[in-house]
């Protein structure tokens, strides 16, 4: 994981478990972006309980823009290839 001591880290994406969490700094880190995470997540309760829900993804300051559009364009790509799967083959 990486150090923010160094400098200003921003959060990139809120998700809502330590699992989606661990996908998108995968994510970001294979597409050469820092990334750690930031959670407020309380497991301790069996719903989620407002922003003790939170699990945070950070980036350094420089790089969040870049994040944030790489994490759109994935988003934009997997809701095309559900919308695709859902189209009736044509013959």
């Amino acid at each position: 994981m990486a150090d923010n001591t160094s400098g200003n880290w921003e959060t990139a994406r809120i998700v809502n478990s330590e699992e989606d969490a661990a996908l998108v700094v995968g994510f970001l880190n294979s597409n050469g972006i820092d990334a750690e995470v930031e959670s407020l997540h309380a497991s301790e309760f069996p719903t989620d309980v407002g922003r003790l829900s939170e699990v945070r993804i950070k980036v350094p300051a420089d790089r969040l823009q870049e994040a944030v559009l790489l994490l759109e364009q994935s988003d934009n790509d997997a809701d095309a290839a559900v919308a695709d799967e859902g189209e009736p083959e044509t013959r």
